[in-house]
């Protein structure tokens, strides 16, 4: 039996809305779910949260993958209308989730696309895209990025109202100059200004040429896994714990429960868990 990523996986079929990439590594991904599966469902194991994940607004890239990105200084996300529609800022989970819920309502289509000027020379305002940038043709190649004279031309290209662009540039650029968004509240929280050295991350879209980056949703790995209850111990589908039956870290049902405290939490599951367990084990022993 094949390990390879498949894309039919569990979380694939279980999850509010398909992601083309998986960021944490599709195959090892695709193992613990495997695993689950053939080996501690098939005992009688529970799951839990198998509809979720670690959720990311994702850069497109040319070889068709939407990598995990955050730090954006500039630059806005807007939907099919045109039109802005969330705070570019949140912090990335609630970012994905936010897309998730537009989604679901049927307010959003795939791709969205930031809007940026060329202050940088046509590059995203991502300050950590995750996985190193490749020629900027092969992203106009493959149309990741979309470049144009003015933001009616550039609003042709991405298929969107050249006056609803227009119009939401405009209105951003004044907010910016305000320093403050009276609309999404983007900038207000610590987290948000983190990458803009405490400034809120509200940079004018004035340079031409602009340009547009495709994004999708992405995320970093499920959150779905194995039930388990305050020992690390893996519940049974009636409750009650499988003897000698551990989980910790991914392979568990997060702990955070559909929330993401911050960056590291299943890092900090997997140690705190592997503890009790553990402790459980030692207290079995003797």
């Amino acid at each position: 039996d094949t390990l390879a990523p498949d894309p039919a996986s569990w979380q694939h079929r279980a999850g509010p809305a398909p992601t083309p990439a998986q960021l944490a590594a599709a195959a090892c991904v695709e193992i613990m779910v495997r695993a689950m599966n053939s080996n501690a469902v098939a005992i009688g194991a529970a799951t839990d949260l198998m509809d979720q994940a670690w959720w990311s607004p994702g850069l497109r890239h040319p070889d068709g993958t939407f990598a995990f990105s955050l730090g954006y200084g500039g630059g806005i996300f807007v939907d099919q209308t045109g039109r802005r529609f969330m705070n570019e800022s949140l912090p990335y989970d609630r970012a994905g989730r936010e897309m998730i819920a537009r989604m679901k309502a049927g307010k959003l289509q795939l791709p969205i696309w930031m809007i940026y000027d060329n202050r940088d020379d046509g590059v995203p305002p991502v300050q950590y895209p995750n996985v190193p940038f490749a020629d900027t043709s092969a992203y106009h190649a493959a149309g990741c990025w979309v470049s144009a004279p003015t933001l009616a031309d550039l609003a042709a290209r991405i298929g969107v109202p050249a006056h609803a662009l227009t119009e939401t540039v405009v209105r951003f650029n004044t907010l910016a100059a305000a320093g403050e968004d009276s609309d999404f509240g983007r900038g207000t929280e610590p987290y948000e200004r983190m990458f803009t050295a405490g400034r809120p991350p509200l940079a004018r879209i004035v340079t031409p040429p602009f340009h547009a980056a495709a994004f999708e949703l992405s995320d970093l790995g499920t959150k779905g896994g194995l039930k388990t209850d305050t020992a690390a111990r893996v519940l049974a589908t009636n409750g009650a714990p499988i003897q000698g039956l551990y989980a910790a870290g991914n392979s568990m049902a997060a702990a955070s429960g559909e929330a993401y405290p911050g960056g590291g939490n299943p890092i900090g599951s997997s140690m705190v868990f592997a503890f009790l367990a553990a402790l459980d084990i030692g207290a079995r022993l003797t």
